[in-house]
């Protein structure tokens, strides 16, 4: 993959242009990543509002019906459920891990085996959340989608 930047002091905004033999896997995840990048979720942390950048986000999980998005080294608490961001992240490289936990496949370090065929996700920032076995097919599917890429 070739990348060449090319700053203009006329233009006015950010121009991204893909060009490639052919559509495959990489090239979708590259489209989606950057469309990712316009996308935000409004979450709350104390007294303050914040528009968190998708990219940003490591996981979301639900406690006590109320969503929390968790980024590298803050949280936020947001008014979505956890059905209502998994739609609008659909696509995005974000993953249901449990019935309360979505997680950022792009921040995943490793997964470690547990007993009882559960796993354990180790992301970048060092937390750790559980994958249970109800979605264990899911993280496995895309984890060997993007070994296929490569």
């Amino acid at each position: 993959m070739l990348l060449n930047l090319e700053q203009r002091k006329t233009h006015r905004d950010i121009e991204v242009s893909i060009i490639y033999p052919e559509k495959n896997k990489t090239v979708e995840r590259l489209i989606s990543f950057i469309n990712s990048l316009s996308i935000k979720i409004e979450g709350y942390a104390e007294d303050s509002v914040k528009q968190i950048n998708v990219p940003d986000i490591y996981y979301i999980e639900s406690e006590d019906k109320i969503s929390v998005i968790y980024s590298e080294n803050e949280y936020y608490r947001t008014k979505y459920r956890l059905y209502q961001i998994s739609e609008k992240l659909a696509g995005l490289g974000f993953v249901q891990i449990s019935k309360y936990c979505l997680i950022n496949i792009n921040k995943l370090e490793k997964i470690i085996p547990l007993s009882n065929r559960r796993m354990e996700a180790i992301l970048k920032n060092g937390k750790r959340v559980f994958i249970t076995r109800k979605y264990l097919y899911d993280i496995k599917k895309i984890l060997q989608e993007n070994l296929d890429e490569k």
